[in-house]
């Protein structure tokens, strides 16, 4: 019997008979794993406590019929209890394990389950700018995709230059120069920057980021749901 504990993140739960459930889970060591979890819902399951949304838990499970693995024991390590209070940030995380559950397919990379670990973690934190977050999750996740945004040079050739503006090209994940362009090499410089974090807290520091990743918001959202698989 192959047995395994490893730590995951629960993206999708799916109630099966009368005390059962059927899960998704993101996790550090395989990716997506299909789990079944035997009286999950039953109130004195001792699984129920480790198979939380917005959660990180360790979750052992073993081999079970085709793809289907099935849980034996859960312990919550994290629960980023404070993102369902407020609704955009709950919103915010759903759209997040969505993305994560769509780009890391068949991926076995570690790389999704820490970018979402830590962009669970920046919404639990009221602290924390929210659209900060979101554009650190959403330019990151591309990233780790092979579908990252162009930072290091306009579409056209050459450098950014300090005194001119730019649009953006989705098709190309480019900028290039246009003289009634939204964006100028501040919003680059940002999104560079963010590119180069291994966590939104550390974005917070910069002076004016909330609004450059306010300005930049909708065009990293609507590159994220194009290059979504």
């Amino acid at each position: 019997m192959n047995q395994k504990t490893t730590k995951a993140i629960v993206l999708k739960r799916i109630n099966y008979g009368e005390a059962d459930r059927i899960l998704t889970v993101l996790t550090e060591d395989d990716g997506l794993v299909s789990l079944f979890a035997k009286g999950a819902r039953r109130a004195k399951s001792k699984l129920s406590g480790g198979l939380e949304l917005f959660s990180v838990t360790d979750i052992t499970y073993i081999d079970g019929r085709n793809d289907m693995k099935t849980v034996t024991s859960t312990r919550l390590s994290s629960h980023f209890k404070s993102i369902v209070k407020d609704v955009n940030r709950t919103m915010a995380a759903y759209d997040f394990m969505g993305l994560a559950y769509a780009f890391s397919g068949h991926s076995d990379r570690s790389d999704y389950y820490f970018l979402l670990s830590e962009g669970l973690k920046g919404l639990d934190n009221h602290s924390q700018d929210m659209t900060i977050v979101e554009s650190w999750f959403y330019t990151n996740i591309l990233e780790i995709f092979g579908s990252s945004f162009n930072t290091e040079a306009p579409l056209e050739g050459g450098v950014f230059s300090e005194s001119s503006l730019y649009n953006f090209s989705y098709d190309d994940m480019s900028f290039f120069q246009h003289a009634g362009g939204v964006f100028n090499p501040k919003h680059i410089k940002f999104l560079r920057l963010v590119k180069r974090s291994s966590t939104p807290k550390k974005l917070q520091a910069i002076v004016g980021a909330s609004q450059l990743a306010d300005d930049l918001a909708q065009t990293i959202k609507t590159a994220a749901s194009m290059h979504k698989a």
